[in-house]
């Protein structure tokens, strides 16, 4: 019985040392493998749209506003007019984490209150939030005097609306994650609005910034869980708008929801 050629077809065994033959193709495969995946990475990298200038502002370090805080449709701290902001200035509110304050500003609601904590901002939008935490947290005003007695928003009924947008996470869209918009954040924008971040109402334009509205119910209440199944996704919304200070503020039918 004559025995196989061994020098023909270099055979690879996983607890033998690796042929001579065959290293040098194992090389210039796994090279290729990892070239491509790296130009992979990159070009699905490239492609990828630019989600904005959103960020927590940790370069301003420690922010502190004294002002009138509303508790509904979510916690606002308003702050009377000033030579840059003449209508007024809005400081939407979040806890730390996926978390609200609604329970403190509930307690403090219609009274002047201080708020220090981590700002956040999307700087095409324009809407200052800030993270509540640190020394002063969300408490009544220990200072009053920058705040007219009896001074409350002033408030615009800008009327009747019919709007198509994504229902996002004010915290997350603002800067704390990246994306906090689109399908790939709706897990993430359900727990946080469920925890008690205020939802925002986002209609994206052909030209200009994105106009971004906090959201409620018609009734100037928190919106109802019904709505978080459309979380993340183009949707039409009817309501009503209003101004408060410098914030718009999209108060809509849950049942006009529609998927677009």
């Amino acid at each position: 019985m004559s025995r196989p050629d061994s020098g023909k077809d270099p055979f690879f065994v996983g607890y033998a040392p690796t042929p001579k033959a065959l290293v040098g193709f194992l090389a210039v495969v796994a090279g290729a493998v990892i070239g491509g995946g790296m130009a992979a990475a990159a070009v699905l990298a490239m492609a990828q749209g630019d989600w904005g200038a959103a960020s927590f502002k940790w370069g301003d370090g420690y922010q502190t506003r004294t002002g009138v805080l509303a508790a509904a449709p979510y916690p606002v701290l308003y702050q009377p007019p000033s030579p840059d902001y003449p209508q007024g200035r809005a400081v939407v509110l979040s806890g730390q984490g996926k978390r609200g304050v609604q329970q403190v500003a509930t307690e403090l609601d219609g009274r002047p209150a201080d708020v220090g904590g981590i700002a956040l901002g999307r700087d095409e939008v324009g809407v200052e939030f800030i993270q509540v935490g640190g020394e002063v947290k969300l408490r009544s005003a220990e200072d009053s005097g920058s705040v007219p007695v009896g001074w409350t928003p002033p408030t615009e009924d800008l009327g009747p609306r019919t709007l198509k947008g994504e229902i996002v996470d004010s915290k997350c869209y603002l800067g704390a994650m990246r994306p906090g918009s689109g399908k790939t954040h709706k897990l993430c924008a359900n727990l946080c609005l469920v925890g008690g971040i205020p939802p925002m109402f986002v209609v994206y334009r052909e030209e200009g910034a994105p106009l971004v509205m906090l959201l409620g119910v018609a009734e100037g209440a928190p919106i109802p869980d019904a709505l978080l199944d459309h979380t993340s996704h183009y949707v039409e919304l009817s309501g009503r708008v209003e101004r408060r200070a410098d914030l718009l503020i999209f108060l809509v039918d849950p049942a006009s929801v529609r998927r677009l």
